[in-house]
């Protein structure tokens, strides 16, 4: 005999207010960089306050890669308007290399601008300023930005010669900027910043040259052969305003062709109350008192587009998005990068061509570091793997210290009940239905005609936390084929209901 259930029940099912408790920032819940609204770029500082008369924007008018340059639009000013850089020479690139042949500058846009300047004041143009070890000058590298004409009507590259700058000693302090002179008119844009060693050599690098991330963020995203595009899809990569969790801007990674790693990440969280910020930066936020044994839970939201849920089952972990939290006995800048443990913590997505905003985490515990070294930071990677292919949207990256009881470790696990539009949908002759249990729950997930008679009990059992598929291939209770229609599928999982519609095809 079928069961009924009450068919005003479904409806208020299908029409789901949440109210979503966004914690304040600084009070203990998404931390300073967690978010992507901060209103500058990751290791670029605008003139502040900027001489009156000029504007210096992070802007989106124009770019060459990836959504931003620096801009300066400006007239007659008292003083110099500029685009200064922190200390170009952290992380993995602690230092300049000495006896190379470095290659530097950038791609300039010009509208406007004043023509064949009389002199300094007068001139727009990029420097690079190296300094030593011992901290001594060792000297500043100007390119002056074509004035012949008044508007370039497109990018151009602004570097210097072959052969025309070689460091007599490593820089450990290396710093850009981007310069209207306080006589000098117009509108100016730059981009794709570089340093880089001619003929193969190394020299290190420059960070967030092409100024895709905000404060508090890095990247790396494959390159073309110049070493300076983004490629491979990545180009498409953008902080936007189409979609977002927690404020106005998301991370967007759009359309990826599934052929090469690239992450954005956050630079690194000092783990000690007493730390300085790396490369001196105000721009860090710590995580005060983190002690070798701590457990961190690293959560973030992500909505997806466009997937391939087939993928997963063909290539395995590689089809996903990953959260990479990664141990440094360093804290940057000169240090260098002082890495001592790391792991790709692959997210298990629905199975679905598409997901709203849903929460993931994974609890991991800050490892012992090498015998004589500190524990000193953590960063962070949103990190889609070598054959991810979609659009995913990810905002609110939060960590936060949890106690000192591990649970769940290296697993990553969704945060709320959630169930999931089947797929493929419409089907035929079987359809995968997918939700989201955040801890272990009995399940019950029922299928139902659109008379409210049930269907098939496809669920009705304890499961553990994680996102859980279950197939239904259109048949009853009884092992009998269903009709073509319109059917409903519902879960509850403790006190947690929601139900959704679905279409069978024949």
């Amino acid at each position: 005999m079928n069961s009924f259930i009450n068919i005003s029940k479904w409806w208020i099912g299908f029409l789901s207010i949440i109210l979503l408790q966004i914690p304040l920032l600084g009070q203990g819940g998404i931390t300073e960089i967690g978010s992507f609204e901060q209103d500058g770029p990751s290791y670029w500082n605008k003139q502040d306050p900027a001489p009156s008369g000029a504007t210096l924007t992070w802007a989106t008018d124009q770019y060459l890669s990836v959504g931003r340059s620096l801009k300066i639009e400006k007239g007659v000013t008292t003083e110099a308007a500029m685009w200064e850089s922190d200390n170009m020479c952290d992380i993995w690139s602690p230092v300049h290399n000495k006896d190379v042949d470095l290659r530097i500058g950038a791609f300039i846009r010009t509208e406007g601008v004043n023509t064949n300047p009389a002199n300094e004041d007068e001139q727009w143009y990029v420097s690079y300023s190296f300094t030593d070890s011992a901290g001594v000058l060792m000297g500043e590298i100007k390119l002056p930005i074509d004035q012949s004409v008044a508007t370039s009507g497109g990018w151009v590259a602004d570097t210097n010669d072959v052969g025309a700058l070689t460091l007599p000693r490593d820089s450990w302090t290396t710093i850009i900027r981007f310069v209207g002179g306080k006589d000098a008119t117009g509108t100016v844009w730059a981009d794709n910043f570089l340093l880089n060693g001619r003929a193969g050599a190394w020299a290190g690098g420059i960070w967030n040259e092409t100024l895709l991330c905000p404060k508090g963020w890095m990247y790396w995203l494959p390159r073309g052969s110049d070493g300076i595009t983004i490629t491979d899809g990545y180009q498409d990569t953008r902080i936007n305003t189409e979609d977002s969790y927690h404020g106005d801007y998301s991370l967007k990674f759009d359309m990826l062709d599934g052929t090469h790693d690239g992450f954005i990440g956050t630079k690194f969280f000092p783990l000690n109350s007493g730390s300085e910020n790396v490369s001196g930066s105000n721009d860090i936020a710590a995580l005060d008192g983190v002690v070798v044994g701590d457990v961190l839970r690293i959560s973030v939201w992500i909505k997806g587009e466009d997937l391939e849920p087939d993928s997963v089952i063909s290539v395995g972990d590689q089809w996903t998005v990953a959260l990479t939290p990664i141990f440094h006995t360093t804290l940057g800048g000169n240090e260098g990068f002082g890495d001592y443990w790391a792991s790709d913590i692959p997210l298990t997505f629905p199975y679905a061509t598409s997901f709203d905003w849903t929460q993931f985490y994974v609890d991991v515990e800050v490892p012992e570091p090498p015998a004589g070294l500190e524990a000193k930071s953590l960063d962070v990677r949103l990190h889609p793997l070598g054959k991810f292919q979609g659009t995913v949207w990810m905002d609110a990256l939060e960590v936060k210290v949890i106690g000192t009881v591990n649970i769940g470790m290296n697993e990553a696990l969704p945060v709320s009940y959630e169930l999931f539009q089947n797929y493929p949908n419409p089907f035929n002759p079987s359809t995968i239905i997918s939700y989201a249990l955040p801890k272990a729950s009995y399940v019950s997930i029922k299928i139902y005609d659109m008379l409210g008679r049930e269907v098939k009990t496809l669920v009705n059992s304890e499961q553990s936390a994680g996102i859980m598929n279950v197939q239904w291939n259109g048949d009853n209770n009884f092992g009998t084929k269903v009709s073509s229609g319109a059917y409903i599928y519902m879960i509850q999982a403790g006190d947690f209901y929601q139900a959704k519609k679905m279409i069978l095809l024949k």
